[in-house]
C-alpha cells in the first residue's frame, strides 16, 4: 500500500472516529404546541446570515458579476471574434441563460408557501422532528466561511423541507440547486426561484456555452453570495431508499475557488433527512418495476395534496458536524500550483478530483450514519427475515424480535425510534397504522402483507424501462417491493457485519479449519468489490469497516477467537440460533440478484458480440418472470428491481467481467473472455448455497396473488 493510499485510509478512519454520538433524545418536534412561534410566517423576519458581507449580493447582482466576470467575457472574445455586434448579441443571450439559471427571493411568496406548508404538514405529519442541539451547534460555527448544505436526497420535498426548517429557526435560506422538472412546472417553477432555487440542466452535452455560465454562476455564489449553497451531492433521489453513489460535478465547481485560492475555506454540512414514510413510496416501487415516473406538473401535485388524507408519520433532519474543507483536504491543498494563471482559465488537477470523490463519499457515509431509523425499518426487516423461513409472525413475537434488532443495531451506532422506549407494542401498532398499505394484524394479531389493489392494465406498455412483467407477478412484487424499501436502510449498519459472517460460514464450510484474518479479510473484500455500488462502499473504508464490524460479530458471539491464538472460528450455536440469519436476511435479495444476473449474462449474453442497457434489463426481469412463476430455489421478487439489475451491470464492468463501449454514440457491452464472470458467478452460487431461507414463501405471501 502506497503512501497515499494509507493516508486516506487513515482519514476515512479519523472522520469516523472523531463523528459525534448521536442520540434522539437531542430531536425536537415542531409541529408540536411549544414550536407555534417558529412556524409563524407572519413573525418579524431577521435572519442568520451563515456568512455576512459588509455589502450583501442581490440575485439581480449576482448575475451582474457573472456576466463581468473574466470566464465569461473570456467565452464572448472568443465566439463572437471580438466583433462588437456578435459580442452585444452574444452578451444577451448569456443574460437570457442567467435568467433561466438564478435565484431570486421574495420574503411574501416564502410566507406564502410556508403557511401552505404549514397546513400539509398538520394534516400528513405526526412530526416533523428536528435536531435542535446540532443546529445551535451549526449556528455557531456561522460567521467564517460560506457554508455548503449538502442533504441526503430521498423525496422531492428535502429541499423545500430544509427551507422551511430554516425559516423557522430564523437562519437564511441558501441558494439551492434544482432540477429543471420544477423549472417546466407552471407557477410553481417560479415560486421556488422566489425561495431561493436555481436551475441546471441534466445533462450540458458539448454545450460549452451553458456550462461555463453555470460555473461560473456557482463561483459567485461560493465567493459573493452571504447565505450559502445547498445541493444533493447524490445527485437524484434514490428510488430503493438506499445511498447513492455520489456525483462530484457541482460539489467540484462549489470547491474550486478554495483550490484557486479564492476563498479560504469552506464549511460542509452534511444533512441527514430521514422519512417515516416518503409520500413518493408506490411511485419509487414503479419505478424500480420498470414503469416510467409521470411528468411532474403544478396540477398534477396540487391534485395529489387535495387528496392526501393519510398519514405519513415522522420526518427526522439532522444537520451533521460540520467539515472545515480546509481542515478535511490538508496538504493536498496545494493552492500554489494554481498561481501561474487566473483561476478562471485554469482546471483542477486530478490528484484534486481525486480528493473531492473522497469528500463526496465521506458526506453519504456521514448523511447514513445519522439517519434515523424508525420503528417501521425495523419491522420490515424482522418481518422479511421470518418469511425467509417461512414462519409467521405473530405480535408478541415481532415485539421481542423488533427489540433485539433495536438493540444490534444501537450497538452498531445507529439512531433508533426505540431508543428510551417503555413501551415497543405501542410503537408497533402506531408504525403499523401509518403502514398498513404495507403490513397489517390479522384479527389472531398476526402480522401478513397487504394486498396491492392497483390496476397495472392502464401502464404504457410502449414506455417500460424493462420487460413487460405480468399482471399477477406485478401484483406479487409490489407489496414485496414496498416492504424492501423499509429493510433497504438498515444495510448501512447491516451490510459489511452480514459479509464478514457470510464470508466466515464460506470458509469454514469449504476448509473446515480455524479462519485466519487476513484470508477472512480478503473474501470480504470480494464482496466489497462486487456489491460496492449496491451499498455504496469504498476501498479506503475497507479496513476500519471490517474491524469495527468483526468487533461487533465477536461481540455478539457469532465469531469467536481461539484461545491462544489470533485465529476465529464460528460462534458456538447459543439458545437463539438464528441470530446469524438477522444479519444474512439483509444481504438475501441482493446476492439473488446478482447471482441471477450473471446466470442470464453466461446464458443469454455469453455469445453475443454486444449488447444495450436496455436489452440486458428486459431480458433479466424476463428470465426472473420465468422461475417466479416455476417457483426456482434463489429467486426473490425483488430481483425485479432495475435499480439493482443495473448497479449490477456497471458493478460487473469495474471488475473487469464485462466491457463497455461507446458505438455510434451509443453505450454497448459485451463479455471479457477472462473467466472473471464465470468466476463471480460460482462464487454467488456457493454464497446462495449457504443462505437457510425459503424465498418461496413469498409466494403465497400476498393475498390474493395468482402466479
Amino acid at each position: 500500500m502506497d503512501d497515499r493510499s494509507t493516508l486516506r485510509r487513515a482519514k476515512a478512519e479519523a472522520w469516523t472516529i472523531n463523528l459525534s454520538p448521536g442520540t434522539l433524545s437531542e430531536y425536537r418536534n415542531i409541529l408540536g404546541p411549544k414550536y407555534r412561534e417558529h412556524r409563524d410566517m407572519t413573525k418579524r423576519y431577521a435572519p442568520t446570515v451563515p456568512f455576512p458581507k459588509d455589502r450583501p449580493i442581490s440575485p439581480e447582482k449576482l448575475k451582474q458579476l457573472v456576466l463581468a466576470s473574466g470566464r465569461i467575457q473570456m467565452l464572448i472574445d472568443e465566439q463572437s471574434s471580438k466583433d462588437p455586434a456578435k459580442k452585444l448579441q452574444l452578451a444577451k443571450t448569456i443574460a437570457d441563460l442567467l435568467d433561466e439559471i438564478g435565484l431570486d427571493e421574495s420574503l411574501p411568496i416564502v410566507r406564502t408557501l410556508g403557511t401552505m406548508l404549514n397546513a400539509i404538514f398538520a394534516r400528513i405529519y405526526t412530526g416533523l422532528y428536528v435536531n435542535e442541539v446540532k443546529l445551535e451547534q451549526l449556528r455557531s460555527r456561522y460567521g467564517r466561511q460560506t457554508v455548503l448544505y449538502l442533504p441526503s436526497h430521498r423525496s422531492y420535498g428535502d429541499f423545500i423541507l430544509m427551507s422551511y426548517v430554516l425559516f423557522c429557526y430564523n437562519i437564511a435560506i441558501p441558494g439551492i440547486a434544482a432540477g429543471m422538472d420544477f423549472y417546466s412546472m407552471a407557477g410553481m417553477g417560479s415560486a421556488l426561484r422566489n425561495t431561493g432555487a436555481f436551475y441546471m440542466r441534466r445533462t450540458y452535452g458539448n454545450d460549452r456555452q451553458y456550462w461555463y455560465i453555470f460555473r461560473e454562476y456557482m463561483r459567485q455564489l461560493i465567493v459573493a453570495y452571504d447565505r450559502g449553497v445547498e445541493f444533493f451531492v447524490e445527485g437524484t433521489r434514490s428510488r430503493s431508499n438506499k445511498a447513492l453513489t455520489p456525483k462530484i460535478g457541482l460539489l467540484s465547481m462549489a470547491l474550486e475557488p478554495l483550490f484557486m485560492g479564492e476563498v479560504p475555506d469552506l464549511l460542509i454540512v452534511p444533512v441527514s433527512v430521514s422519512y417515516d414514510r416518503p409520500v413518493e413510496e408506490q411511485l419509487f416501487v414503479y419505478e424500480l418495476l420498470g414503469v416510467p415516473k409521470p411528468k411532474e406538473t403544478t396540477r398534477g401535485m396540487l391534485k395529489a395534496l387535495s387528496i392526501v388524507r393519510e398519514n405519513f408519520g415522522s420526518i427526522y433532519l439532522e444537520f451533521g458536524d460540520p467539515i472545515s474543507a480546509k481542515h478535511y483536504f490538508g496538504d493536498g491543498l496545494n493552492r500554489a500550483q494554481h498561481t501561474v494563471a487566473p483561476s478562471f482559465a485554469q482546471v483542477l488537477a486530478k490528484e484534486e478530483r481525486e480528493a473531492i470523490q473522497d469528500l463526496a463519499n465521506d458526506v453519504v457515509h456521514l448523511q447514513q450514519h445519522r439517519m434515523v431509523l424508525t420503528t417501521f425499518h425495523l419491522i420490515a426487516h424482522y418481518y422479511n427475515y421470518r418469511k425467509y423461513h417461512g414462519q409467521a409472525v405473530a405480535l408478541d413475537q415481532l415485539v421481542q424480535g423488533v427489540t433485539l434488532l433495536g438493540r444490534i443495531l444501537e450497538s452498531l451506532g445507529a439512531i433508533t425510534e426505540l431508543e428510551g422506549a417503555e413501551n415497543v407494542e405501542n410503537l408497533i401498532l402506531q408504525a403499523l397504522a401509518v403502514h398498513r398499505n404495507i403490513l397489517q394484524l390479522t384479527a389472531e394479531r398476526v402480522l401478513v402483507i397487504a394486498k396491492t389493489y392497483h390496476d397495472f392494465n392502464g401502464v404504457d406498455k410502449r414506455k417500460l424501462k424493462g420487460h413487460n412483467l405480468s399482471e399477477g407477478v406485478m401484483k406479487l412484487a409490489v407489496p414485496i417491493f414496498s416492504l424492501q424499501l423499509y429493510c433497504n436502510p438498515c444495510l448501512h449498519w447491516l451490510a459489511v457485519p452480514a459479509m464478514v459472517l457470510l464470508a466466515a460460514k464460506r470458509i469454514s464450510l469449504a476448509s473446515n479449519t480455524a479462519l485466519d484474518r487476513n484470508s477472512l479479510f480478503a473474501a470480504v473484500g470480494e464482496l466489497r468489490e462486487l456489491f460496492c455500488l449496491e451499498f455504496v462502499l469504498y476501498a479506503r473504508r475497507a479496513q476500519v469497516d471490517f474491524d469495527s464490524s468483526l468487533e461487533h460479530l465477536l461481540g455478539q458471539g457469532l465469531l469467536e477467537t481461539i484461545a491462544g491464538s489470533d485465529a476465529l472460528r464460528i460462534g458456538q450455536p447459543t439458545s437463539d440460533e438464528q441470530l446469524a440469519n438477522v444479519y444474512l436476511s439483509a444481504l438475501g435479495p441482493f446476492l439473488c440478484t446478482y447471482l441471477q444476473v450473471t446466470n442470464v449474462l453466461l446464458q443469454h449474453f455469453r455469445s453475443r458480440q454486444q449488447f444495450t442497457e436496455k436489452e440486458y434489463l428486459a431480458k433479466v426481469q424476463e428470465c426472473v418472470e420465468q422461475l417466479l412463476l416455476r417457483q426456482e430455489r434463489n429467486v426473490h421478487p425483488y430481483c425485479l428491481s432495475l435499480d439493482s439489475i443495473s448497479l449490477a451491470l456497471h458493478s460487473l464492468v469495474t471488475l473487469d467481467a464485462i466491457r463497455k463501449r461507446k458505438i455510434d454514440n451509443v453505450y454497448r457491452y459485451d463479455l471479457t473472455t477472462t473467466g472473471k464472470i464465470e468466476s463471480i458467478n460460482e462464487r454467488l452460487e456457493n454464497y446462495s448455497s449457504i443462505l437457510p431461507f425459503k424465498y418461496l414463501t413469498f409466494q403465497n405471501a400476498v393475498t390474493g396473488c395468482k402466479l
